[in-house]
């Protein structure tokens, strides 16, 4: 279950990363029409990209509130890719991923499949 949790941390991780800097380069025209459509500014597109950017960042790094933080920057860019594909009347295959993603998110917040360790126990014949 650890390698588990440290493949997904990287897969969301790197992903994040290379979305967000796909927005501040302009290569993601789909994504782009999705915001135009639904009326945000054009300034919102880029600090997106920069909190999905500073997510994947958060979430690769060891400390554990980092990661929970990450996740949760992630976890709020995922709760408003869905409400916006809802809002847009999007059919309901647009919903996985970000669904998907989301529920990934919870999980890294929830430290899943990692090992607790019992600190301060020790067993006496």
């Amino acid at each position: 279950m650890q390698k588990t949790r440290v493949v997904l941390i990287w897969i969301v991780g790197i992903s994040f990363i290379a979305v967000g800097l796909l927005k501040y380069l302009s290569l993601e025209p789909e994504l782009k029409a999705v915001f135009v459509r639904a009326n945000y500014p054009t300034w919102f597109y880029y600090v997106i990209g920069g909190v999905e950017m500073l997510g994947g960042i958060l979430v690769l790094m060891t400390a554990s509130a980092t990661k929970r933080l990450g996740s949760a920057l992630i976890g709020v860019v995922m709760l408003g890719a869905l409400v916006t594909r809802y809002l847009l009347h999007e059919p309901p295959i647009r919903f996985i991923m970000p669904g998907i993603i989301l529920v990934i998110a919870i999980l890294i917040s929830f430290d899943f499949g990692k090992k607790k360790e019992v600190v301060g126990e020790t067993f006496r014949n």
